[in-house]
């Protein structure tokens, strides 16, 4: 079974936002664990991770499949994350 971590950058802004948009980020990431169809997520050219995208936030994470682990790299809004 798929079970995911945050990284210390991933978690600092994750505790940092409002409680709704915490729950709704949670949600979305349960969802990934559990293989919902309707997520929207795309690999991110040039790069290994691919991203989440939750309304007007986004998720980078790249999926390990030796140890059955999505590794949550980065989330923040949609114009900072990529940088």
């Amino acid at each position: 079974m798929l079970d995911y971590i945050l990284l210390k950058p991933a978690q600092k802004y994750l505790e940092r936002l409002r409680v709704e948009d915490q729950l709704r980020i949670i949600r979305a990431l349960d969802g990934l664990i559990i293989g919902t169809e309707n997520l929207d997520i795309k690999p991110l050219k040039g790069r290994e991770e691919s991203r989440l995208r939750v309304g007007k936030y986004r998720i980078l994470f790249v999926e390990d499949t030796v140890n059955q682990l999505y590794v949550i790299t980065a989330i923040g809004a949609r114009g900072d994350v990529y940088k």
